[in-house]
């Protein structure tokens, strides 16, 4: 099946960012830890060795250049996409069709470079959490 990436029509609120490569994941890093305290504990991250996501509500997201912000869709609330771009096929029946493969969700879904990265494991955007996830960037 083929099938194309198209700009979103109605992008909803960002409910997380996506730093992706090596210079946004480590920008988006610095932008988090530099969030006074009470901002950060309302953020959750997650990452893997070129991505790092940040959710939380809007408000709370830090801004930083080269990042996506991203949301689920009312369609597919467990498949997360960047707020301006969407695949052009139905959300609920991608959704439907990544959750047989891919288990758990929910999964954020990239268009470049092409991947899923499942967002189950975030965890409260703590000290600790920060330094792990610099250690493991560092190896």
């Amino acid at each position: 099946m083929s099938w194309q990436w198209g700009p979103e029509p109605q992008p909803p609120a960002p409910q997380g960012a996506a730093g992706v490569g090596r210079d946004a994941s480590r920008a988006l890093l610095a932008a988090v830890e530099a969030l006074e305290p009470a901002r950060r504990d309302a953020l959750m991250l997650t990452a893997n060795a070129d991505v790092l996501v940040v959710a939380g509500r809007a408000e709370h997201l830090p801004w930083c250049e080269g990042v996506l912000y991203i949301a689920p869709r009312d369609a597919a609330p467990a498949l997360w996409l960047p707020t301006t771009q969407r695949p052009q096929l139905p959300l609920d029946l991608l959704q439907r069709a990544l959750e047989r493969r891919h288990r758990p969700s929910p999964l954020l879904m990239l268009r470049e470079p092409a991947q899923l990265m499942p967002l189950h494991r975030a965890l409260p955007a703590s000290d600790e959490l920060i330094a792990q996830i610099r250690a493991r960037w560092q190896d």
